[in-house]
């Protein structure tokens, strides 16, 4: 029997295959890019989600303003580059978000590397994608400088006269998508609405998130205007806390009626989310870089416990799977950080929550 090759001759063997070949662990310590630093990954498929009026939109412009300034955002580093932003929705609402950000903190300067399409386009037709590549390649053309961010606002307008819950027509629309990426090698930033029963996460066919490198949710807080963001996906690295922003009036002019027209813009100094929110309880108020995969984690186990029945590791990650967390990289994870913030105590397949420790 011949002895298995070494990493030189592997490098130097004469593969016939045209399937990207490599050895072992080769490429462990490849780096993770980013266009926001532990946010959003470059050169990724990514999601923000949320119910109407949830700022979903504020959000994503107040990246993107950052993202084409090279600003960055809530003290993490940004990768520059240009901005195609495509307003699905058409209407007034976005430029007035970006003209509110730019009197926020651009000196009321225009930013000349984010630009508009102020119509629906539908990846899902080939030849919609195309066009969408080709206007990336203008922007870098007016521009100078790659466009790194396409953001669809929203899936909804995006998605055309096809069906959010099949399968068949939601992997078309995820095809276009990935051409998009892959012929501008930007990230691909869609804006989505959330199911009927928001806790079940994004509307539409579960192939969606399946498909996505990051997903965040956001909500209104419970009280003031502000959102809270949570990283309820994220495929190569580990998911940011959870945060709050709040956002702040604008006034951008006076119309011919002697009325004053404002906007709002998202601050990026963000905050520990209120207490008050349902979704917390007491125990978790105080523990640093929560997820939402934590606390319903933390749920999961308070609520067997408190109905007298077993809690293990399998009943809880089959609970977490029914609820539509993907449990199959980080559970073991996300139980280790209960475990060493005190709040749980792990005994082989034995789960239980330690409350009375907590309240002594």
């Amino acid at each position: 029997m011949k002895p298995p090759l070494t990493l030189v001759d592997q490098q130097k063997s004469p593969f016939t295959t045209t399937l990207p070949l490599h050895p072992g662990s080769q490429g462990y310590d490849t780096r993770q890019d980013y266009l926001i630093k532990g946010h959003l990954p470059s050169d990724a498929l990514t999601s923000i989600y949320g119910p109407s009026g949830s700022y979903k939109s504020f959000l994503a412009i107040a990246w993107a303003c950052h993202i084409a300034t090279g600003m960055p955002w809530a003290g993490r580093r940004v990768t520059q580059g240009s901005i195609l932003y495509i307003v699905g929705e058409g209407g007034i609402g976005v430029p007035r978000r970006i003209k509110a950000w730019e009197r926020t903190f651009n000196g009321d300067s225009p930013i000349g590397t984010l630009w508009r399409i102020d119509c629906p386009v539908f990846p899902a037709s080939p030849e919609s994608a195309e066009q969408v590549v080709l206007a990336a390649r203008e922007v870098e053309n007016q521009t100078g400088m790659a466009v790194r961010l396409v953001v669809l606002d929203t899936l909804a307008r995006c998605f055309g006269g096809s069906d959010e819950n099949a399968a068949r027509d939601m992997g078309a629309f995820i095809q276009g998508c990935d051409y998009i990426k892959a012929k501008t090698r930007a990230t691909v930033l869609i804006i989505h609405h959330s199911g009927k029963d928001e806790e079940k996460g994004a509307r539409g066919s579960s192939a969606f998130r399946a498909a996505l490198d990051a997903e965040f949710h956001v909500r209104r807080e419970e009280s003031g205007q502000g959102l809270v963001l949570n990283c309820t996906k994220m495929k190569d690295a580990e998911e940011p806390p959870r945060r709050a922003y709040t956002l702040n009036r604008v006034p951008l002019y006076t119309d011919d009626d002697e009325e004053q027209i404002v906007s709002l813009v998202l601050n990026d100094e963000g905050h520990p989310p209120e207490a008050d929110n349902p979704a917390l309880d007491p125990y978790l108020a105080s523990v640093p870089r929560l997820t939402n995969n934590h606390v319903a984690l933390w749920q999961c186990v308070r609520s067997r416990t408190a109905a007298g029945e077993p809690c293990t590791r399998t009943l809880v990650r089959d609970d977490l799977r029914a609820m539509g967390v993907d449990v199959s990289k980080k559970f073991t994870r996300w139980l280790d950080k209960l475990a060493n913030d005190g709040l749980l105590t792990v005994d082989g397949e034995i789960i239980r929550p330690r409350q009375a420790n907590r309240e002594e």
